[in-house]
């Protein structure tokens, strides 16, 4: 796709659709506010940022009903269409929040939008903002990489040598294991590293946005979602969620399509590729990659309650690449015990501090014979036979967690995660 604003109008313009007749004709109003010369940028952004509102409305609505792929998709490049042409018509940061806006809600969808909206944020930066000074990454920001002590009274996940490839295929890939130290020599832990916010700012450039959930957890009514700038969001992990003000966690969000520098600075386990049986259900992410990569940033305190991967229950490794993460883990047959309600992923007890009053069962079921009960909180003894299962990771650290596992995670300190479902 060229380049040029004008030719870049003129084809997105061509290509709007929508597959319903009432947006379709807010569609034949933005062209023709966008082919009047007389109409101001204003007057264009106004009709544009309507047709942005109602294509979002429809591609959610279809994600939610996940029954036709197609038409999911021809909402999904709409809005990501509409967005583009908003960006063309509007100021410098409204106008590369309007492109972020396209890759966190629509995936930039449609033949070769990404590449366009990527290309464009850069052109807006460099032509009104000073270039960020080039990252000094010596000495590197000081982590413990030492293994950390489990704060949990589980059993210990088991910590490993890397096993070779064949090994994995044959027998190591069937239950969790931890390898120690395993990303330690990667770039987003050395020269390029994450737990830096001056690195992390200067990879982004000035104005991005973020999607991030707003509140300690989202079991509560609370909770909420929204995007936010990226310069906010660092500048809020230092925040204290024992002070009542609701944290920012950056949560299941593929940062390394929106920041694709990032990419280079970690690599992915050859594991991920292994030919591996699979239980019924379990199959690849759709993808061309048939995997899923998501970063996790948040401040201390922030919580994953017990949940297993949805829609589908992938394979998957956890990095642990910045500050230190404790995490739960317990095999697909305790879901009774976690009291999870039909059709949903995530447990309603809270397994860092289990209420043995309200959820009995989890006592019984999944502390098995090596639990006691002081007062109304379950601790569980080192022999507790159902094997769930506890750790605390340090950066560097790789778990790996077979399909259908429950997990927990709770931030110890400001951290960083990456994930791979495969």
């Amino acid at each position: 796709m060229s380049d040029d604003p004008d030719s870049i109008r003129a084809l997105l313009l061509a290509a709007l659709h929508a597959p319903d007749p009432a947006v379709q004709t807010l569609v034949h109003a933005v062209r023709a506010t966008c082919d009047d010369p007389a109409q101001t940028d204003d007057a264009k952004a106004a009709h544009i940022d309507l047709l942005i509102a109602q294509a979002y409305t429809h591609l959610a609505r279809a994600g939610r009903a996940a029954d036709d792929a197609a038409l999911l998709f021809a909402w999904r490049r709409l809005h990501t269409d509409a967005c583009i042409l908003g960006a063309l018509v509007s100021p410098p940061a409204a106008a590369i929040a309007k492109l972020d806006t396209a890759i966190i809600l629509s995936g930039a969808a449609g033949d070769g939008r990404l590449d366009l909206v990527l290309a464009l944020i850069q052109r807006i930066q460099a032509a009104h903002w000073p270039a960020p000074a080039p990252f000094d990454a010596s000495p590197p920001p000081s982590q413990s990489h030492a293994v950390p002590p489990r704060t949990l009274p589980a059993p210990p996940i088991p910590a490993r040598a890397p096993p070779s490839l064949a090994a994995f295929q044959a027998h190591a890939h069937t239950a969790p294991f931890i390898l120690r130290g395993y990303a330690v020599p990667w770039p987003a832990l050395t020269t390029r590293p994450w737990a830096s916010r001056t690195y992390l700012r200067a990879t982004a450039g000035p104005a991005r946005l973020v999607p991030v959930e707003v509140g300690a957890d989202y079991r509560a009514p609370d909770w909420s979602q929204r995007l936010v700038p990226f310069d906010a969001f660092l500048a809020a992990l230092d925040a204290d969620v024992t002070s009542g003000e609701a944290p920012l966690y950056l949560a299941q969000h593929d940062l390394l399509l929106q920041f694709p520098a990032l990419r280079a600075d970690i690599a992915v386990p050859d594991y991920v590729y292994a030919d591996l049986p699979r239980p019924p259900g379990c199959a690849p992410p759709a993808n061309p990659e048939q995997l899923v990569v998501n970063v996790w940033m948040g401040p201390k305190g922030t919580v994953s309650p017990a949940h297993t991967v949805r829609p589908l229950p992938f394979l998957s490794f956890f990095l642990q690449i910045a500050g230190h993460k404790t995490v739960w883990a317990a095999p697909p047959a305790c879901r009774a015990a976690l009291d999870a309600p039909p059709g949903g992923n995530t447990a309603r007890v809270d397994v860092f501090a289990p209420d043995c009053a309200v959820y009995p069962k989890f006592a019984a079921l999944v502390a098995g014979a090596g639990a006691r009960v002081d007062g109304d909180r379950a601790r569980v003894d080192g022999n507790a036979t159902s094997g769930a299962m506890s750790a605390t990771l340090a950066p560097g650290d790789v778990l790996y967690l077979p399909a259908g596992w429950w997990h927990a995670m709770r931030a110890e300190e400001r951290s960083c995660s990456v994930s791979m479902w495969f």
